[in-house]
């Protein structure tokens, strides 16, 4: 499922699929919400590009 982006201050950057395993794995001390002007996880743009997102 797609939602509003978040992203790890540990990572380069940033989510939208709640299926995405490195997107879930983030630790709730480093999760932020929004883009952080950082680019869309290629796990994530290969579950959009496919319709599992």
């Amino acid at each position: 499922m797609k939602k509003s982006p978040w992203h790890s201050v540990k990572q380069n950057v940033h989510h939208v699929c709640t299926n995405c395993n490195t997107g879930n794995n983030i630790e709730a001390e480093n999760l932020r919400q929004g883009t952080g002007n950082k680019p869309l996880c290629s796990e994530c743009k290969d579950l959009v590009d496919k319709g599992r997102c």
